[in-house]
């Protein structure tokens, strides 16, 4: 989704040309933090790529892929039509915002209605159960099993509860470096 008209391009012109720094972004599963497209540097980087970006108008491109382990959400993306690198402050800030929206999603996708802030509070039993199988399983905490379900869910367009279900009759494993089985 583009929040304006630039944006919008800036998506064509990555999809047209095959290159550039969501791809990339995505691809490393790190941030990619471009300051000015003009450089050697990205030029070589994207060689299609960069000349057109600037062309449209923009001269840097900030990129924060949206993860949970593995499995790619997708990307939170900003830019600025002058060159110049992104502050320690605003990046933080932008990791903030990329970890909210990447909750959000999350949320949104799995039907999840909190009633305390951080808790577990979903319905269904299977959901609880499952969250302590996956953290045992990944060997990490319940909110980062919590959330592993709840992207696992999203990544599939299916319902948490029945991921969990799958979960609890021991028909869909998480593993630590292949992803799920």
């Amino acid at each position: 989704m583009a929040t304006d008209e630039l944006a919008a391009v800036l998506a064509e012109l990555e999809t047209t040309v095959g290159e550039g720094p969501v791809r990339t972004a995505r691809k490393l599963g790190s941030p990619v933090l471009v300051g000015d497209f003009d450089g050697v540097e990205q030029s070589r980087r994207w060689p299609l790529y960069a000349p057109l970006a600037v062309q449209a108008g923009v001269h840097a491109q900030f990129v924060l892929p949206l993860r949970v382990g593995l499995i790619d959400v997708g990307t939170l993306v900003f830019h600025r039509k002058d060159p110049a690198p992104l502050e320690p402050v605003l990046l933080a800030d932008a990791l903030a915002y990329g970890e909210l929206m990447l909750l959000l999603l999350l949320d949104e996708q799995s039907g999840a209605v909190h009633a305390e802030p951080v808790g577990l509070s979903l319905k269904s039993t299977y959901v609880h159960q499952a969250t302590g199988m996956v953290a045992a399983q990944l060997d990490v905490s319940l909110d980062d099993a919590f959330a592993a379900l709840r992207a696992r869910a999203f990544a599939e367009q299916r319902p948490l509860s029945e991921i969990a279900a799958d979960v609890v009759a021991r028909r869909f494993r998480f593993e630590r470096e292949g992803g799920t089985q």
